[in-house]
């Protein structure tokens, strides 16, 4: 009986979602380029309601003040503060910072940093698989007046892990959310230590718990057009990896219900 009642729950939400759901701005969003995609994310961050008449932008508003989105937005402020302390601290030592995010998007929060530290010697790399969101966070950053180099690149790849300079902070943000693979994050927490300069920074989130997984997963679709399949990690797990490969941990942010705890590690 629960799982029918699940089911019949599943097809209205579907429902609403694909008729009066595409009034809201957000919503329609969601639907067309996809709930995960960088378009999305930065129209969470911009949050501004809007939507066709006023149930669109009200059924809006409800659909960004959604305790996930929240969330998300916490998430993004949590990864500005953490690369924050890392560049401050590194700057105590050095003349110059390179960040590296190996997973980018279109990197809203390495924009807002470097935006932030203009004047510093700060130079960003952004690597990501899927050259649409490169050159998305490339005129983003020329609008800002911030640069950024682009590079694609697979994060999983140790052959795409080759570097002039070795970073001195190196970013993954939301990048563990797709793979439950415990062999699969520990060959990317490596690359990434074997990447980082002495006494560099890796500055990476982790979904910890989710308002509504299962739901989530099946109602909306990633930005490929696929099923979503995100998933969550127990913090114990990433804390031992990161120990065990040789990382210290110096900072954890997080929301209040630790959904998305954001991690400053430090390559000892």
């Amino acid at each position: 009986m629960s799982n029918i009642i699940e089911n019949i729950s599943l097809s209205v939400l579907k429902l609403i979602v694909d008729t009066v759901g595409q009034l809201s701005n957000g919503i329609k969003l969601a639907s067309k380029e996809g709930f995960t995609s960088g378009k999305m994310l930065d129209y969470i961050y911009k949050n501004e309601p809007s939507g066709k008449l006023l149930i669109g932008k009200f059924i809006d508003k409800i659909y960004l003040n959604h305790p996930g989105w929240c969330d998300i937005r916490n998430r993004k402020n949590n990864m500005c503060l953490n690369m924050q302390d890392a560049i401050d601290d590194i700057l105590q030592t050095k003349q110059e910072v390179i960040i590296c995010d190996v997973a980018s998007g279109p990197a809203r929060y390495i924009l807002d940093t470097l935006e932030a530290n203009k004047g510093k010697n700060i130079k960003a790399q952004l690597r990501d698989i899927d050259v649409r969101w490169l050159k998305e966070a490339k005129e983003a950053a020329n609008k800002r007046d911030v640069e950024v180099e682009y590079k694609v690149a697979n994060a999983l790849e140790e052959k795409d892990f080759v570097f002039d300079k070795q970073p001195d902070i190196m970013v993954a943000s939301g990048f563990y959310d797709w793979f439950n693979d415990i062999e699969v994050l520990r060959k990317s927490m490596r690359l990434i230590y074997n990447s980082l300069a002495q006494g560099g920074y890796f500055v990476f989130s982790v979904q910890a718990g989710h308002h509504a997984l299962t739901l989530t997963n099946k109602v909306f679709k990633d930005f490929n057009n696929h099923q979503l399949k995100m998933v969550t990690w127990d913090m114990e797990t990433i804390n031992s990896i990161l120990n065990e490969i040789g990382f210290e941990i110096v900072k954890e942010r997080a929301d209040e219900q630790r959904h998305y705890p954001v991690i400053l590690a430090q390559k000892k």
